[in-house]
């Protein structure tokens, strides 16, 4: 009897200090935070959408909080915890047969007090035909590089045309914490993206040698080989033979030139080695048609530094992509809200994995449409492996060469 008793008096200790521990935990605070959404910098002629979808993110904490704004553009959060958080604001409005992308963001915002308002910038950018749909950048095992491409995909409902269509990297090529004071001539540097490469489709004629109905798509390879060859990375990458261009180096025999690509033309920037490789750890890619010839003779620069980029109006560009090594790097953007205001990633390099754009929708003939919100951490998915074409893209008619 007397061990019973010991053991109810054990018992019962240990339920005392459990019940003390307990008593000794403080509540987490709950905060309420106010968000204004201001469009100051949209023209007065773009009408603006009813709401805007507000969303809080702590990466730290894996805490993710979504409300919708009033027709003022106001909302109250009122169950976030204190830590740091970014904040983006996304709306969409269809206008005179155009789609109006509303996206702005506020990164690293220190969020302990409660009550605080915050007002929240957007931009406006419209979305056309073309999309970059596929990406395929962070290379194959082996570590094997030379299989990067781009597939590039008319979501829209008339015929675009790939002559003269620009792709490129902004800078820095990596994300990272390091930012740059751009100088330029009309003393306007958030009206540009900041260029360190640029190719160029070829341009000739009325510019309609390489039409993309709705619906198709095309593949700029970085090489446009069979990389599963067996003098190449047999069984571990893919075939990239059909595409319809490629970024081929001259006055090298390492790369073969494949006769039926049409080679892309390098309008800025310098390419060293013997091919165009960028950046496994992710870059931030832009599409677009300049108005006029580019001037590979003129640049500019950051402020303290010799770092050389070609500026590129914002109001040129198609679609933009910012590509990041892992989560971790979300927030080190390089890519105007306005064009991107997100980022997506595979994780790691040389895993042979691509990201791709969600579906939206698939109509009636079959035709895919992707989101395109201008924001990649909605608009993208992670795939284990790339697929030239996936959901059944259409090739172009002019494409004789690919199966």
């Amino acid at each position: 009897m007397k061990k019973y008793i010991a053991l109810a008096a054990l018992l019962a200790f240990i339920s005392c200090e459990q019940f003390k521990e307990v008593a000794d935990v403080q509540p987490v605070t709950i905060i309420t935070t106010n968000i204004n959404v201001t469009s100051e910098n949209v023209p007065s002629d773009i009408p603006r959408p009813e709401n805007f979808s507000v969303k809080f993110i702590n990466y730290n904490d894996k805490i993710e909080v979504v409300k919708t704004t009033d027709a003022n553009g106001n909302v109250s959060v009122n169950d976030l915890i204190p830590g740091i958080y970014s904040i983006t604001a996304t709306g969409e409005i269809g206008y005179k047969g155009f789609n109006y992308i509303y996206n702005g963001t506020l990164a690293n915002q220190t969020i302990t007090q409660t009550g605080k308002t915050l007002d929240l910038s957007v931009n406006v950018s419209k979305t056309g035909g073309l999309v970059m749909k596929e990406i395929y950048f962070n290379g194959s095992s082996g570590y094997y590089f030379k299989d990067q491409f781009y597939e590039i995909y008319n979501n829209g409902e008339e015929t675009q045309y790939a002559d003269g269509l620009c792709i490129g990297t902004l800078l820095p090529l990596t994300a990272s914490t390091t930012t740059y004071n751009w100088i330029v001539p009309d003393g306007h540097p958030e009206n540009y993206a900041y260029f360190g490469v640029i190719w160029q489709v070829p341009l000739s004629g009325e510019g309609r040698n390489y039409p993309i109905n709705p619906g198709e798509s095309f593949i700029i390879a970085q090489n446009a080989l069979d990389h599963n060859d067996p003098n190449r990375n047999p069984g571990k990458s893919i075939d990239l033979s059909g595409a319809e261009f490629e970024t081929h180096i001259y006055n090298q025999t390492v790369n073969p030139d494949n006769p039926d690509a049409v080679n892309m033309e390098l309008r800025f920037g310098t390419v060293y080695g013997t091919q165009w490789l960028a950046s496994v750890f992710g870059c931030a890619y832009c599409i677009f048609y300049p108005d006029g010839e580019i001037d590979q003779n003129t640049w500019v620069q950051p402020q303290g530094s010799s770092t050389q980029a070609k500026e590129i109006p914002l109001d040129w560009i198609v679609d933009g992509v910012e590509l990041v090594n892992n989560e971790s790097k979300i927030t080190q953007k390089r890519m105007p809200v306005a064009i991107d205001a997100g980022a997506t990633y595979t994780g790691a390099t040389y895993n042979g994995k691509s990201v791709s754009r969600k579906i939206k929708e698939t109509k009636e003939d079959g035709r895919v449409l992707y989101w395109d919100t201008n924001n990649s951490s909605e608009d993208f998915q992670v795939n284990a492996a790339a697929l030239v074409r996936r959901n059944g893209a259409n090739i172009p008619s002019w494409n004789y060469w690919a199966n």
